[in-house]
């Protein structure tokens, strides 16, 4: 049907409640958080940080939808959504930001054209990250 959109809420790779994962992460689909996640997260595609999901570090991604706890850094090349549920202590670097009123958020939100997204994301993938 015409004027209807259609939604990919499909996974690719997931870190399941009750999972702990410290390292980094490079993938293409989509990748979901509901446990625990310290490090670096590189993606082509959609990342999700569900309700239960805790991170932490850096998420490099297409897009960011963060319902849960993220402490560090998040470059989104088109678009952040923080949910009621969520909470983040750091910085946001996006073309769009969209937040649900109940969002906890402390840090630096920057909205940058399409083109310095890109660089700066093009530069932000090749650091190497510590932890």
């Amino acid at each position: 049907m015409a004027g209807i959109p259609t939604y990919d809420f499909s996974i690719n790779s997931l870190i399941g409640d009750g999972s702990i994962f410290k390292g980094e992460f490079h993938g293409k689909g989509p990748f979901r958080v509901d446990g625990s996640f310290i490090g670096k997260i590189d993606s082509f595609g959609k990342v999700y940080v569900g309700k239960t999901g805790n991170a932490e570090g850096c998420i490099i991604a297409k897009n960011v939808t963060v319902g849960g706890t993220f402490k560090g850094d998040i470059f989104a090349e088109d678009n952040v959504i923080v949910l009621r549920t969520g909470t983040i202590i750091g910085n946001i670097y996006s073309c769009s930001v969209n937040m649900e009123d109940g969002v906890i958020f402390d840090g630096e939100c920057r909205i940058l054209s399409k083109d310095d997204m890109k660089e700066l994301i093009d530069i932000k993938k090749n650091e190497k990250f510590t932890f």
